[in-house]
């Protein structure tokens, strides 16, 4: 060892931070990043005042909320490199990504009413790709969105074991399994499928047009009395004849 180090603490301070930068581990084996199964993290499920970690089903789509808990406890640093969703159902499950043009500052998942739409900051989606060292700490809702519902063996209010996943710089991947309880849309009830086949009464039945007929004109006083006289003059003649 060398003792003209030891007495210089400055020095040995600047050649360990060198050391850091340059991402030469530093710490005993046991505590380094990668070695030991949990890497120096913890992972649980949290309901520390955030919404409960739930699966609905909301109308064209299904939510997947997660209230979780991260810190970094031993010495050495986590980098955050990927996390996942396993779900049994749905491989197409993706984070839900903020919309900060027409919803600036919420996570939405349906624009309907009631909406189903989270504080961002409340959300870790856009922090969770990060460094974590001793004590660091990630808290808050991670928030999915798929395609499939759940099949309809599950029932509603029933707790269903999803498995999520943290990827670090050294490949390993720390899984942890949230139970979560699954509400289904109300809205299934009342819905009724759409038939791809028109309505019964769609089209009325054809009907072939009646030729009317035009009514005669009506005459005049004056050719109403002409029209008798000339009548009468022509029964007259008719009646001479007739005796003589």
């Amino acid at each position: 060892m060398n003792i003209t180090t030891i007495r210089r603490p400055g020095r040995l301070v600047q050649d360990w931070r060198e050391l850091e930068d340059a991402d030469v581990p530093l710490e005993p084996m046991k505590f380094r990043v990668g070695v030991k199964p949990n890497f120096g993290l913890t992972i649980r499920q949290t309901d520390g005042g955030y919404d409960p970690a739930v699966i609905r089903e909301c109308r064209g789509c299904v939510a997947y909320v997660m209230p979780v808990f991260i810190r970094r406890d031993e010495p050495g640093r986590t980098i955050i490199r990927d996390w996942t969703l396993q779900v049994p159902w749905d491989y197409s499950v993706e984070w839900l990504m903020e919309n900060k043009k027409k919803n600036r500052g919420w996570y939405t998942f349906s624009k309907e009413y009631p909406k189903e739409e989270y504080a961002r900051d409340t959300v870790l989606n856009h922090r969770m790709k990060c460094t974590l060292s001793r004590g660091d700490i990630r808290e808050g809702l991670l928030l999915a969105v798929g395609k499939v519902p759940p099949p309809e063996t599950y029932r509603d209010g029933e707790i269903i074991p999803i498995r999520f996943s943290i990827l670090d710089q050294w490949d390993c991947e720390l899984s942890v399994t949230f139970q979560m309880a699954l509400v289904r849309g109300r809205y299934r009830a009342n819905e009724i499928p759409k038939s791809k086949r028109g309505p019964l009464f769609s089209r009325p039945d054809y009907i072939d047009p009646v030729n009317k007929r035009k009514a005669p004109p009506a005459e005049s006083a004056k050719e109403e009395k002409q029209s008798h006289i000339e009548k009468s003059a022509s029964a007259g003649c008719a009646d001479a004849i007739s005796k003589s």
